[in-house]
């Protein structure tokens, strides 16, 4: 299994070049930055890393076709493409906050307007626009041919999915499929669909790869872990979603957790991890079942962990980072990685 880090948004173009420099000495496959609504161009931010590696794949994630037009992120993907010599990758999504920020509204049918999007941006950088793109949500009316395309290895564009119908159609249609924050004990039903799609690809696409955003909040300060951890649980498991909590809760501990959810979302704007009213025990338990959380003693089951996935059918897993990124990325490239090589 191959690994990957997410990368904050807030991080300087500098910043993300350093620590992708590291990332790729240690054997990272790929640099993902946050995209999100009021922080570094998650396109631009990655510039300085195009331009100084040679290895490692960088993109942004997750873009959305209903805040930027298909053709500009094919646009914007493809420069940044040719920048780094054919290692430029994208997720692409429905979004989420971005859109609610923007008050965008959202097609009537989303997974068939998310089809339409990860299309076009494929078919921009093999010559299938020069006739222009007729969709139902989306069209190109003028031939786009990119003759100042020149790097050999086009990008390759991810579909990010939690649902069902849009696991299904992203994997028939695009080069690989993010799926959201999935442990790996429930990972088997995800691929079913994912694998239900694939039978569906054409027979020119490459064999399909699939990821799935993980949250890391391993530290050498075990109790920082679990701290930074909950801080950010208000946005994991589809922002504890019940049907996705209860498999590692009872019912009345779900049911607490639904209803003290604005206390969770409180945890993350006063960058506490306090969840006021709730046991922390609950939390804990989150923290370990939908993240990496905890210390180096808890290498060895993080690592299984990752196995498990491997054994799911994940050709990768993809690491969000958080405080202190450069002591997180060590610890995963000195002592994660070797072991699952």
């Amino acid at each position: 299994m191959e690994v990957d880090i997410i990368l904050e948004p807030d991080l300087t173009p500098t910043q993300v070049a350093e620590l992708g420099r590291k990332a790729e000495s240690y054997g990272v496959r790929a640099v993902w930055s946050s995209n999100y609504f009021a922080h570094w161009d998650c396109f631009l931010s990655l510039v300085p890393l195009a331009q100084s590696t040679s290895k490692i794949l960088l993109g942004p994630l997750a873009v959305s076709p209903f805040e930027m037009h298909p053709l500009k992120i094919a646009n914007s993907l493809l420069s940044l493409n040719e920048m780094c010599d054919g290692r430029a990758v994208i997720a692409m999504g429905a979004g989420e906050g971005n859109i609610d920020a923007m008050r965008i509204e959202r097609p009537e049918k989303i997974v068939r307007a998310t089809r339409e999007g990860i299309e076009i941006v494929r078919m921009a950088g093999r010559g299938q626009l020069a006739q222009g793109f007729k969709g139902e949500d989306f069209g190109i009316n003028l031939p786009c041919t990119y003759p100042w395309l020149k790097s050999k290895r086009l990008p390759l564009v991810y579909g990010t999915a939690y649902r069902e119908q849009m696991l299904r159609m992203e994997a028939r249609v695009a080069d690989g499929v993010f799926i959201g924050c999935t442990p790996p004990e429930v990972m088997a039903a995800a691929m079913v669909q994912v694998n239900e799609g694939a039978a569906k690809r054409t027979t020119d696409m490459e064999p399909l790869r699939t990821n799935t955003f993980w949250a890391w909040h391993l530290k050498r300060d075990r109790a920082e872990g679990y701290r930074e951890s909950r801080r950010e649980l208000a946005w994991r498991a589809i922002k504890l979603q019940k049907e996705m909590i209860r498999q590692c809760l009872t019912e009345d501990e779900a049911e607490v957790v639904r209803a003290n959810y604005d206390k969770f979302v409180a945890a993350w704007f006063d960058r506490s991890g306090n969840i006021q009213g709730v046991p922390q025990e609950i939390p804990n338990r989150l923290c370990e079942y939908f993240t990496s959380t905890g210390g180096l003693e808890d290498l060895d089951r993080e690592i299984e962990r990752f196995r498990m996935f491997a054994r799911a059918g994940l050709t990768e897993v993809a690491l969000r980072l958080h405080d202190q990124p450069m002591e997180a990325l060590d610890i995963i490239g000195e002592l994660v990685l070797p072991k699952l090589r």
